[in-house]
């Protein structure tokens, strides 16, 4: 659901048992806000925006939040009410940013978040991710094996694989794409779980593309866990995490390796800053979890802190860091 160093990772790009680790500390910038914040972006050290739904709009739930001073404080941008939940936010820059939902819903801004329109997806599927490139490229994923790209800023989107199911669920085996990251225009990866009625089971999801996603080649991990994100640093090195705190790790972008985290709860998002340092955060209803590792996901620390579960963590620069989740809690981490 989803980002970084989304944003410091382009530019950086283009251009388990729990062990003491010294680290620093989170502070609750928001415990309690109008809507469930499912993933967030920040511009700058003070501009950040953040997407997800308003459980008092019956009608139109979808909503966007805009912060001007750090993520101490949140507004609903204007005239934002659309009638799918928004999942996924990414900005490439100060200017150009997408936001991702069900239904196939996208929309898009291009003055900084002042004002966002709906794009064509051509889809009705639930979209889990998205990720850009530069200006004019990127990508998405979703449910129903869903993978959608652009080459114009999503003025058209084109359908890579699936699209043409409803949702990611029914009597036939399908895959459902939780996230999706590319390194280069022809790299990147898939995340989910594949889901098989015809034999009553579900494997794992972890799929690579070396053609700008023309094509996909499975990557096993040898698990059943549902993976919820995928993060990578560079073409070779990246985690992916899931239910029951599954961690998988690769450091040549071909084979994964299951890593013990410490936890059995959901790990909903993870985001490394370089190649020892990052965490894995998620939880469930009145379960907050927020791992920490220094060697890569070998030891995680535990830096849990309160009730409220984190949906999506976020790092600008590497130095700024933010998560938020269920009620909008947004946290910072101060070194």
């Amino acid at each position: 659901m989803r980002q970084t160093t989304r944003y410091a990772l382009i530019m950086i790009l283009c251009l388990g048992v729990f062990s003491p680790i010294l680290a620093g500390q989170w502070e609750t910038l928001q415990k309690v806000g109008d809507f469930d914040f499912f993933s967030l972006a920040f511009v700058s050290t003070n501009e950040g925006f953040a997407v997800g739904s308003d459980p008092f709009d019956y009608e139109k739930p979808g909503a966007i939040g805009h912060t001007t001073d750090g993520g101490k404080t949140w507004k609903k941008v204007e005239n934002t009410a659309f009638e799918s939940d928004l999942k996924s936010v990414f900005f490439i820059n100060e200017k150009n940013g997408w936001a991702v939902g069900a239904r196939g819903l996208i929309v898009a801004t291009t003055d900084g978040g002042k004002s966002w329109e709906p794009q064509t997806s051509k889809v009705g599927n639930g979209l889990s991710d998205v990720c850009f490139l530069t200006p004019k490229t990127g990508f998405v994923a979703g449910e129903g094996e869903t993978v959608l790209k652009t080459t114009n800023g999503g003025k058209k989107w084109t359908i890579l694989s699936g699209g043409s199911q409803a949702s990611g669920f029914g009597d036939d085996d399908t895959s459902v794409f939780s996230a999706i990251q590319f390194v280069d225009e022809n790299t990147g990866w898939v995340a989910g779980v594949r889901i098989t009625p015809s034999t009553q089971g579900q494997e794992t999801l972890i799929q690579k593309t070396v053609d700008g996603g023309q094509t996909w080649v499975k990557q096993p991990t040898n698990s059943e866990d549902i993976l919820e994100d995928i993060y990578f640093i560079n073409a070779t090195t990246g985690w992916a995490v899931g239910e029951n705190g599954a961690v998988f790790a690769t450091t040549d972008g071909e084979t994964w390796k299951a890593l013990s985290s410490g936890s059995e709860e959901k790990l909903r998002s993870v985001r490394f800053i370089d190649a020892e340092t990052g965490w894995a955060v998620g939880g469930d209803m009145g379960v907050n979890v927020i791992l920490h590792t220094t060697d890569g996901g070998q030891n995680w620390a535990d830096q849990s802190n309160g009730k409220l579960f984190a949906y999506d963590i976020f790092s600008l620069d590497g130095n700024h860091i933010w998560l938020t989740g269920q009620n909008a809690i947004i946290m910072k981490y101060a070194k």
